[in-house]
């Protein structure tokens, strides 16, 4: 899995590129979100345009990172997520806990809403 990081404003964008499938990949994925806590940019969204698959421990990755996010006062959502890979997310209920917008300006303005 590849990461590519931007920020955009008040919030980070981790842009996904692969595979999600936890093990050894979770490392550095976990590391951008330690470091968007430590910057104080606790908002985070997680572009999905580019992710092929998403396993149960992926699934985990993301509610990992979810839950250090709110921890530290901030929130994670998910945009572009292709039906491959929202499927995991719908069977096991956790649509109701992530959010997932069609595009990052409708996540963006989520945030701004929450302030």
């Amino acid at each position: 899995m590849e990461i590519v990081e931007s920020k955009k404003g008040a919030f980070t964008v981790l842009a996904l590129h692969g595979e999600l499938m936890g093990g050894e990949e979770a490392q550095p994925f976990q590391q951008k979100i330690y470091e968007a806590v430590e910057n104080e940019k606790l908002n985070v969204i997680l572009d999905m345009e580019h992710v092929k698959w998403m396993n149960s421990s992926g699934l985990g990755m993301i509610m990992g990172a979810l839950t250090t996010l709110r921890s530290g006062g901030g929130d994670l959502c998910m945009i572009n997520v292709s039906e491959r890979v929202r499927r995991p997310i719908e069977v096991t209920r956790l649509d109701s806990v992530i959010r997932i917008y069609a595009s990052l300006e409708e996540a963006a303005g989520s945030f701004s809403e929450e302030e």
